[in-house]
């Protein structure tokens, strides 16, 4: 039975994380001034949950769904990170606002569809992937974004900021926000309270953030000789991500090694990317498609009652496998598409004010 009053609660702890991870990635990352990084992530997230309901409007079967709000606003969250990556390459604020609206239009979208409402589209319940946070059409088709994005973007960047260090107490703060904030998402996304699964939620919530701020710390101690507070925060990140999908379906035993692995591959990832390249925007993969994959498979082996260890059975970690390869895929050529359309635009802006200054 759905929880009086869960839904609205569910989709305004969502909303929430916005500001925590809009601090947390300022503070290195976004190019554009203070004032236009405020307004453009207001503009993104509005815009692109106007977009969810626009279109969940054309199938009754969602836009009666308890899940049609909160899903409203991981649409929000969704296109907010996605023009991250785009902001980390220019100070310009209309193509990241444009490449992030279409983004939400042409990825997430048909992604959440497809795994959150499933049945919508003719898809059987237990015939789709399990992924109770939308990881899939969050945390995994911005990682594959933004991996294309800053693989085909390295002629096109702008100032390293990679000397650039964000103020630990402001991390700290904001990533205690971004927690609270996709707990009670969690919480509220099983639509129902009880006296088994909701605790399971928050138990597993808590331990999995925890032990991949370890791992993030161990894998950091190995690669760079330092701890800090950053890592903390960046591995307790990437533990909220790995759990999104699973939150509900693991013992604290499994939610803990999730979190561990996904914090020490995360890691080891950006750690190597960051330095390699000097882009902190390479996190954006690290603790988003590398956490989200690693949640996903893990729900495939130790699922409570589904997994390979449970059922001897592969039939969920290859649903989970398959459904993260195609998310990659279609979020990585779309990514590609909207980028390259992204940086002609650009470039005719550029030769267009150019040639009305040589005017003058």
């Amino acid at each position: 039975m759905i929880h009086p009053g869960l839904t609205i609660v569910c989709t305004i702890a969502i909303l929430a994380v916005i500001p925590g991870m809009s601090i947390q990635y300022r503070e290195f990352l976004d190019r554009t001034g203070l004032r236009a990084s405020v307004a453009l992530t207001v503009l993104i997230s509005a815009g692109s949950l106007l977009i969810w309901l626009l279109i969940s409007l054309a199938i009754p079967s969602i836009w009666a769904s308890p899940l049609e709000y909160p899903t409203a606003a991981l649409a929000a969250v969704a296109g907010f990170l996605a023009s991250l990556t785009v902001r980390d390459t220019t100070s310009h604020t209309l193509p990241a606002a444009l490449f992030a609206l279409a983004w939400t239009a042409l990825v997430f979208v048909p992604i959440a569809i497809v795994v959150l409402f499933p049945t919508s589209v003719g898809i059987p319940l237990t015939a789709g992937p399990l992924d109770l946070g939308g990881a899939l059409p969050v945390q995994v088709a911005v990682g594959a974004g933004a991996l294309v994005v800053l693989t085909v973007a390295r002629k096109w960047a702008v100032e390293d900021r990679s000397h650039v260090r964000p103020r630990s107490w402001l991390m700290l703060l904001s990533g205690l926000v971004t927690w609270g904030g996709w707990l009670l998402g969690f919480v509220g996304l099983e639509l129902s309270v009880d006296s088994v699964v909701t605790p399971r939620i928050i138990v597993n919530s808590v331990i999995a953030p925890v032990l991949a701020a370890v791992g993030w710390l161990i894998a950091q101690r190995i690669t760079s000789a330092t701890t800090n507070a950053i890592g903390a925060v960046a591995g307790l990140f990437s533990g909220i991500v790995a759990i999104s999908a699973g939150s509900a379906y693991f013992t604290p035993l499994w939610a803990g090694l999730t979190g561990l692995v996904a914090g020490i591959a995360s890691a080891l990832f950006v750690t190597r990317r960051v330095r390699a390249t000097g882009r902190h925007a390479w996190f954006l993969v690290g603790a988003h498609l590398i956490a989200g994959v690693v949640g996903l498979l893990m729900v495939g082996l130790f699922g409570l009652g589904l997994g390979l260890v449970y059922d001897g059975q592969v039939t969920l970690f290859q649903v989970q496998f398959v459904s993260i390869a195609a998310v990659v895929l279609w979020s990585g050529l779309i990514s590609l598409l909207l980028w390259l359309l992204v940086r002609q635009a650009a470039r005719r802006g550029r030769r267009a004010s150019a040639d009305a200054a040589t005017a003058t």
